[in-house]
């Protein structure tokens, strides 16, 4: 029990001081950006002299990091400059990041499957039958798979809409509620939305590729091995020690499907946490900007750190490097 609690207290301690690099280098990078809020407005010339005190945008940069890495440890990003003119940044950020939660959830579920059922078809530490077919279906998913999110969501939106309405003008369908893509907010365009997400950009050969190698670790343990040889079935006992690798490959896969997040959610139309940041980024909302980046650092590391707890807790390999 020693050696799990200082193991947890160890990885507590990584976790907050990653937290706190990554938002001491946002708040750095943004500083450093030239322009500010101000030089977005038609008028900004005329008003920045009232402006620059009212935002609080005064001071060089070492001033405004230290103001943005003090108020980002009290949780207040303050409130939106450009896009919603007075609004809490908390309150933009928690509905925003509501939304895209529908689609990052599911998105890191099946992105999971994905990779393993990939990499067990192209017969990673699977016992399946030889055949040609499998191998070269994982290897044309792949492929597909390498295309940007962005030219990804725009194939999609635009294929779909192309496919139905000249079904449509020839009156063999009726017009469904979804039509036309991005515009119609409807759940074809949100399961549209998280296959794009879960494949793009690389994201199923990455998956199979890091699943293979994980499969392949497994079947190569001496258990298994044993268990191969008393002739019982491989396959639940290789699901029984999954839970740890794939906490980890899900943590480590949660950075790309953060930044493909934002071209898919602008591709689809949809109004989440991508699509703020997209937005706050051409107006020069830094304080929108800067805590939407914080949260995103956040959740990467807060990932992290619970995929290295449940390896000390649940992997006797992780304790045994500690004696």
């Amino acid at each position: 029990m020693r050696l799990v609690l200082r193991a947890l207290a160890l990885r507590a301690l990584a976790f907050l001081t990653t937290t706190a690099g990554a938002v001491l280098l946002v708040s750095v990078c943004f500083a450093l950006v030239p322009g500010d809020a101000i030089d977005a407005l038609p008028n900004g010339p005329e008003l920045r002299a009232q402006l620059e005190g009212e935002w609080g945008l005064v001071g060089g940069p070492a001033e405004r990091v230290l103001g943005t890495f003090s108020r980002a440890g009290r949780l207040d990003f303050g409130h939106s400059l450009t896009v919603s003119p007075g609004a809490p940044v908390a309150e933009l950020m928690g509905s925003a990041a509501a939304r895209s939660a529908r689609l990052l959830a599911p998105a890191a579920l099946l992105s999971l499957l994905a990779g393993f059922a990939g990499a067990a078809l192209a017969g990673a530490g699977a016992e399946l039958p030889p055949s040609p077919w499998r191998p070269r279906l994982v290897r044309a998913l792949a492929s597909l798979s390498a295309l940007p999110a962005v030219l990804a969501a725009l194939a999609t939106v635009n294929g779909v809409n192309a496919l139905a309405w000249p079904l449509i003008e020839s009156a063999r369908l009726t017009r469904p509620v979804w039509f036309a893509l991005p515009e119609t907010d409807h759940p074809v365009r949100s399961f549209l939305a998280v296959i794009v997400l879960t494949g793009a950009s690389g994201s199923f050969l990455w998956g199979v590729r890091r699943a293979g190698d994980t499969l392949a670790d497994l079947a190569a343990r001496p258990f298994v091995g044993a268990e191969r040889a008393r002739g019982g079935p491989i396959a639940p006992l290789l699901a029984r020690h999954l839970v740890v690798p794939a906490a980890r490959m899900g943590a480590a896969h949660l950075p790309l499907l953060l930044s493909a997040l934002v071209v898919v959610e602008r591709g689809f139309g949809m109004p989440g946490a991508g699509s703020l940041f997209w937005e706050s980024c051409g107006r020069r909302d830094w304080p929108v900007t800067v805590g939407l980046a914080v949260v995103a650092a956040v959740t990467v590391t807060t990932a992290r750190f619970v995929a290295d707890a449940l390896a000390v807790v649940f992997d006797p390999r992780e304790r045994a490097a500690l004696a």
